[in-house]
């Protein structure tokens, strides 16, 4: 059974995913560029200060003053609080160092200094009592008490504080932005999948054959368009349904009348009631009521087959004049008992068409026996042939009561029938759903016009050779 829960925790946690990778991808970025920009700020911490301690030492060379001078001078310049600054003599001891504990000899890799003392600037993380601590060193271009070289050293302490508590900044942020995050897409998700639980009730109301529900749209979305296609399905459904009824019901009276006849008939003729010299008229009448019976259920047949797409046409060249003049002929006693007649107009020309012969005259007979049930007595249908440059244009026009204009886009359906009050007019109401699916597959178009109290007219036109297909 479809669930819609499902789809609402597959869209909360797929929503879920992608906002907690783009908050990890932001997180990572912003760690990397924090990185860089503190790096950058250190770099321009030692320059500051790098200056300072050369002007210093202008003033100690052209004052002269003594170590414990130069020591009391330099005192403010290397104590700070978040980094120190010791200067290391040319053996790579330190000459200078601040009051910290934090700025030991021992602290720092002589190995680095040195390095520091045959490049320009050195700068890398270093750990120092398990901390993680940034150094930054570099030659001093002014010298002291004869020092071929003085070095200077910058080391910021503590780092694992600041990005411990950088990351607990992040991290704040991230919970309070996923909470808040969280509780938009819960309701996000229940608005997105609440048309979807809708249309599975009402689905489950569909399946059980009440098609009286139809889904609220609200939306022109995809899922408004599917909210208005289950409406179509349900209207599609529920007018199949009543034709479905209707042709049960038609099918049942159209089957059980005759069979009721025959039955009566045969009692009868069994209980010796109908006496000899009437007995070939009730034969006769049996016989009638049997036709209709495999009328109605050939009919029945030929239009699943139509459907179902189970029936192949057998194409060929014929003469339509003659196939006219033939079904006239078996429609005589029909024509008989409503005094009409048929009339083919021209009846004498000989015109070749190219389709299936046995389905074409399925269709015209079926046409015509539409004709005469809904004619007058003493009424004429006429077929007009014309041969143009497209084909032979094939016209069947009645006399009879004729359509109504909303009927007639309804007419080709399924079951369908025009007068359902008027029980004298027998028929379930397939034949000319057959005539437009044998029409339908030999490509062709079939036109109805029709005039309440003058008659209806139906028109197509067939090929007259192959090359016409």
């Amino acid at each position: 059974m479809f669930k819609t829960s499902k789809i609402f925790m597959k869209l909360f946690r797929s929503y879920s995913l992608i906002i907690l990778l783009s908050f990890l991808l932001f997180g990572l970025v912003f760690i990397y560029l924090f990185h860089i920009n503190l790096y950058k700020n250190y770099e321009e911490t030692f320059s500051h200060h790098y200056d300072k301690i050369e002007q210093h030492m202008n003033l100690v060379d052209r004052f002269e003053w003594s170590e414990s001078e130069i020591s009391l001078s330099l005192e403010a310049a290397l104590n700070h609080k978040d980094f120190s600054i010791i200067i290391y003599d040319s053996a790579n001891h330190p000459l200078f160092i601040p009051d910290d504990e934090r700025a030991m000899e021992h602290e720092i890799d002589s190995a680095l200094i040195e390095k520091a003392a045959s490049t320009k600037m050195i700068s890398e993380g270093i750990r120092v009592d398990g901390n993680l601590s940034y150094l930054i060193a570099s030659s001093l271009q002014n010298n002291i008490r004869g020092e071929e070289s003085l070095i200077m050293a910058m080391v910021f302490h503590d780092l694992d504080h600041q990005y411990k508590e950088m990351i607990v900044m992040i991290l704040i942020t991230f919970t309070i932005t996923i909470a808040f995050a969280g509780i938009i897409l819960w309701f996000i998700s229940r608005k997105i999948t609440a048309p979807l639980r809708e249309m599975n009730q009402i689905a489950l109301k569909y399946a059980k054959g009440d098609f009286s529900p139809s889904v609220e749209v609200k939306t022109d979305d995809e899922i408004g368009q599917l909210g208005e296609t289950f409406n179509y399905m349900a209207d599609e459904l529920n007018s199949l349904e009543e034709m479905r009824k209707d042709f049960i019901a038609n099918v049942s009276h159209d089957l059980r009348s005759p069979l009721t006849s025959i039955k009566g008939f045969l009692v009868a003729l069994l209980d010796g009631t109908i006496p000899e010299k009437r007995k070939e008229h009730y034969y006769l009448l049996m016989k009638d009521e049997t036709e209709r019976v495999i009328k109605l259920v050939n009919d029945t047949l030929d239009m699943t087959q139509l459907e179902a797409g189970q029936i192949k046409l057998n194409r060929d060249r014929y003469n339509l004049t003659r196939q006219l003049q033939r079904i006239v002929v078996k429609l005589e006693p029909q024509l008989d008992k409503k005094s009409m007649k048929i009339e083919i107009i021209p009846d004498i020309e000989e015109l070749y068409v190219f389709a299936d012969r046995d389905r074409m005259e399925q269709a015209i007979l079926n046409l015509l026996q539409n004709a005469i049930q809904f004619s007058k007595q003493h009424s004429i249908v006429s077929i007009f042939l014309n041969e143009n440059q497209d084909g032979v244009q094939v016209k069947i026009q009645d006399q009879g009561e004729g359509i109504l204009e909303e009927d007639i886009q309804h007419i080709w359906e399924r079951f369908y029938k025009t007068d359902r009050s008027r029980t004298n007019k027998v028929g379930t109401g397939i034949g000319l759903s057959i005539v437009k699916s044998i029409m339908d597959l030999h490509d062709v178009t079939i036109h109805v016009d029709s005039q309440i109290g003058k008659g209806t007219s139906f028109t197509f036109s067939l090929p007259i050779s192959v090359e016409n297909k």
